[in-house]
C-alpha cells in the first residue's frame, strides 16, 4: 500500500511487480506479513552456487562445447544486456541476461529434465546476486574476475566463457563454468561467515 501510495498507482501493478521479483528470486513473500528482500544463508548459497555449476557442466560435456550459431549469438547479446544493466544499476535486468546466457549452456545437451532441474534453481538466480553483491561489500579491495558477479568483472567472466565455447574448448569451459560458480560460492560462503562471527563477537555499546 505505502509502494502504490509514494508513485501513485493502485495496488494491483504493485503486486503483479512484487510477483515478478519474488519470482527473480529478489525478494521473500511471506502471507500477512508482506515482502522482505530475498536473502541466502551462507550454506544455502554455496548449495545453489555448486548445483548451478555442476549442471552446467554436465550439460557442456554432453553435448561437448558445440552450441549452434543461434545460441551463441543470443549469448553475445545477453551479454551486451547484462553490461548495460550493470551500468544502470538494475539488478532484475542482469539477472534476467545472466539467466538466458546460461539458459543457452544448459540447453546445449538437449536433455528435458536437466534442463527443468536447472530451471528450479532459477527462481534462486536474483537471491544468488545479492548474495555476491554483499560479500563484494565485505571485501570491496580485492576484486576477483573469475569469482564476482559486480561491474566489469562479471562481463569479463562472461565474455571468456562465449569465447571458450565458441572454439569449441571443453575443458576451458569446464575451468570458468568451476570458477563462475563453485569459486564464488566459497567466496560468499567464507564472508557470510566473517560477517557473522564479527557481528557475535563485536562488543554491545554497554561494553564500550
Amino acid at each position: 500500500a505505502e509502494i502504490a501510495q509514494k508513485f501513485g498507482l493502485s495496488r494491483g501493478p504493485v503486486r503483479e511487480a512484487l510477483r515478478q521479483l519474488a519470482f527473480e528470486g529478489l525478494v521473500d513473500y511471506c502471507p500477512n506479513k508482506g515482502c522482505t528482500v530475498a536473502l541466502l544463508s551462507p550454506q544455502d548459497a554455496y548449495e545453489v552456487f555448486f548445483l548451478r555449476g555442476s549442471l552446467e557442466k554436465l550439460a557442456i560435456q554432453k553435448s561437448n562445447c558445440l552450441l549452434s550459431d543461434y545460441s551463441l549469438m543470443i549469448m553475445e547479446a545477453s551479454i551486451e544486456e547484462f553490461r548495460k544493466a550493470i551500468l544502470e544499476g538494475n539488478t532484475m535486468k542482469a539477472v534476467r541476461a545472466d539467466e538466458t546466457f546460461h539458459l543457452q549452456i544448459i540447453r546445449s545437451a538437449q536433455l528435458n529434465r536437466l534442463t527443468k532441474m536447472w530451471e528450479l534453481l532459477s527462481p534462486l538466480n536474483g537471491a544468488m546476486f545479492l548474495s555476491v553483491q554483499n560479500a563484494n561489500r565485505l571485501e570491496p579491495n580485492t576484486p576477483d574476475q573469475n569469482t564476482s558477479y559486480n561491474g566489469s568483472a562479471a562481463v569479463w567472466t562472461h565474455q571468456c566463457l562465449l569465447e571458450a565455447i565458441r572454439i569449441n574448448d571443453l575443458q576451458a569451459t569446464c575451468d570458468l563454468l568451476d570458477q563462475h560458480y563453485e569459486e564464488t560460492g566459497r567466496r560468499v560462503y567464507r564472508l557470510s561467515l566473517m560477517k557473522d562471527c564479527l557481528l557475535y563477537t563485536s562488543p554491545s555499546p554497554r561494553d564500550k
